[in-house]
């Protein structure tokens, strides 16, 4: 695995060594980058983050700063040392715990981002709960973005909690499927 641009273009990072972690595959990641916006400034959250490939990417290629929620402890204890060893610590922090647990947290300190990726495991019913969680946290800041990576095989929910998403755009690459949303908050009916 290797960052595909950006200041740390080139640097490697050794794919895990458990099964447990599923790191997004370098040409996804390209794609993904390639149809957002320039990322001079934005804060960016990467959940279920594993290698954190993808918000060291996003770091790489301009975001102001980067939070991590993974809660496989080796996992996030290596993103730890790697961010550390790169010189990241100072645009990074890393919440070692499960992705709603995270954005628990992260809301009760009022922290919004600009662009949110989600990729909970594929195929463990999980779209939905992670697409309300981030939501209701009031995570996603104005004219920002949720991002879920997900399998062929799962369907995204039209709404949840309330909450109603307008789907941008997506795009497929082989089982892969990042689906882009912008949303707004709308009261229940």
């Amino acid at each position: 695995m290797r960052i595909t641009g950006g200041e740390m273009r080139g640097r490697r990072i050794p794919p895990p060594k458990t099964g447990v972690i599923r790191p997004t595959p370098d040409a996804v990641r390209e794609s993904l980058f390639n149809l957002l916006p320039p990322l001079n400034g934005c804060n960016f959250l990467d959940l279920y983050a594993g290698t954190g490939i993808v918000g060291m990417e996003a770091l790489s290629r301009g975001a102001k700063a980067a939070v991590f929620v993974e809660k496989h402890p080796v996992a996030s204890r290596r993103l730890k040392e790697r961010l550390a060893a790169w010189g990241l610590e100072e645009r990074s922090h890393v919440l070692n715990m499960d992705a709603v647990g995270g954005v628990a947290i992260l809301s009760r300190r009022a922290e919004s981002f600009h662009l949110v990726f989600a990729d909970p495991p594929y195929e463990r019913d999980m779209i939905g709960t992670t697409i309300e969680c981030c939501c209701r946290g009031n995570l996603i800041a104005a004219g920002g973005m949720l991002i879920v990576q997900r399998s062929v095989r799962e369907e995204i929910p039209e709404a949840v909690g309330g909450h109603k998403f307008t789907l941008r755009k997506e795009r497929r690459h082989g089982d892969t499927v990042l689906t882009f949303f912008d949303h707004t908050l709308e009261e229940p009916h």
